[in-house]
């Protein structure tokens, strides 16, 4: 009877010790992130480890440590700690992936960096990030074929991650498909329709539409057919040529941009919607269904407004003003409702 006792006093202490470590820490893990915050990294690290010292295989512990190595430009001890949180195999395993790569990038080994992110994919398949992290090295090292796919499949699984939406739109402009980069600067424009990023985006949007169109000295304007007949955009591409072309018709004259502006995106909306037919794909599925929506609905023009509230002031004006509220209203409730297809 005093033996059984015994054992259970030893593990009554045994489990108050390992919640009193558990909960030192995790307090030191916490401070170590208010200091991170603070951009006191090497602070930051100093508690880590000291969290590390009660329990060195600590994943929480261990990435945070990463992190703030990273932060510091510390990339070999990053990777260090990276290796640490995936060894252990439970818990920051794939925000591990993705900072070992990130760090291997910087450090000029992008080849490397993709198979990491690749490695990290075979099981964390869920992760929008790492096959955005994936995409983004794959684009600087110009393979288009990984940056697609890997986009593709990020927006699948996070249709209102911008960042992949506006790189998906570079890799397009990359490649020379420019009604596929408007449809990706139009949803990126959507998201993040204000800063320094919207700005370029409405100006690579304004470049996408005047390509293949050449205004004359007599005022007659010339339009360069594209010779990727096999695309599936072809048609678009075209009628993107007469859109553009159209501006300097006499019906145009006197018409402001922004009204500009919404005609000839509710014309794409509607053309790329109603050629559409039997086509399946991420393109048709995901963008033109989406867009042709938008226009079906008649939210054209607050989409329009919204979209480009950094080319001018007359875009914040509108969407501002509470008389168009109910407008601007109406577009959201539908855009939260809205399901993209795959």
């Amino acid at each position: 009877m005093k033996k059984n006792l015994s054992i259970l006093l030893m593990l009554c202490l045994f489990v108050q010790v390992s919640f009193a470590q558990i909960a030192a820490v995790k307090d030191l893990i916490e401070q170590g992130i208010k200091m991170h915050d603070k951009k006191n990294y090497s602070g930051a690290i100093e508690s880590y480890k000291k969290a590390l010292q009660i329990d060195k295989k600590s994943p929480w512990a261990n990435y945070e440590c990463a992190s703030s190595y990273f932060a510091l430009k510390d990339y070999d001890n990053c990777i260090k700690y990276c290796n640490d949180v995936i060894a252990v195999n439970i818990d920051f395993v794939d925000q591990a992936y993705i900072l070992k790569g990130s760090s291997l990038d910087v450090m000029g080994k992008p080849k490397d960096a993709v198979k990491i992110y690749k490695k990290g994919l075979q099981s964390y398949t869920g992760n929008y990030l790492l096959y955005y992290n994936l995409a983004l090295t794959s684009f600087n090292l110009k393979d288009y074929k990984t940056t697609d796919d890997a986009l593709q499949k990020a927006l699948k699984l996070n249709p209102s991650h911008n960042n992949s939406h506006f790189l998906l739109a570079l890799s397009m402009i990359n490649q020379g498909n420019r009604v596929k980069a408007i449809l990706a600067l139009y949803n990126f424009l959507l998201l993040e329709p204000v800063g320094g990023k919207a700005v370029a985006a409405l100006q690579a949007l304004d470049d996408e539409f005047k390509k293949g169109v050449k205004l004359e000295q007599d005022n007659n304007t010339t339009i360069i057919i594209s010779d990727k007949k096999d695309d599936d955009f072809y048609t678009a591409d075209l009628m993107l040529g007469l859109l553009e072309s159209s501006k300097a018709n006499e019906d145009n004259k006197g018409k402001s941009v922004s009204q500009l502006f919404i005609e000839k995106t509710e014309s794409l909306f509607k053309i790329l919607g109603e050629s559409k037919n039997n086509k399946k794909g991420f393109w048709w599925n995901f963008y033109v269904d989406y867009f042709y929506a938008i226009s079906e609905n008649k939210f054209t023009e607050p989409f329009c407004q919204y979209v480009g509230q950094s080319r001018d002031s007359t875009y914040k004006e509108w969407v501002s003003d509470k008389k168009n509220l109910e407008k601007l209203e109406a577009f959201s409730t539908w855009y939260v409702k809205y399901e993209r297809k795959f």
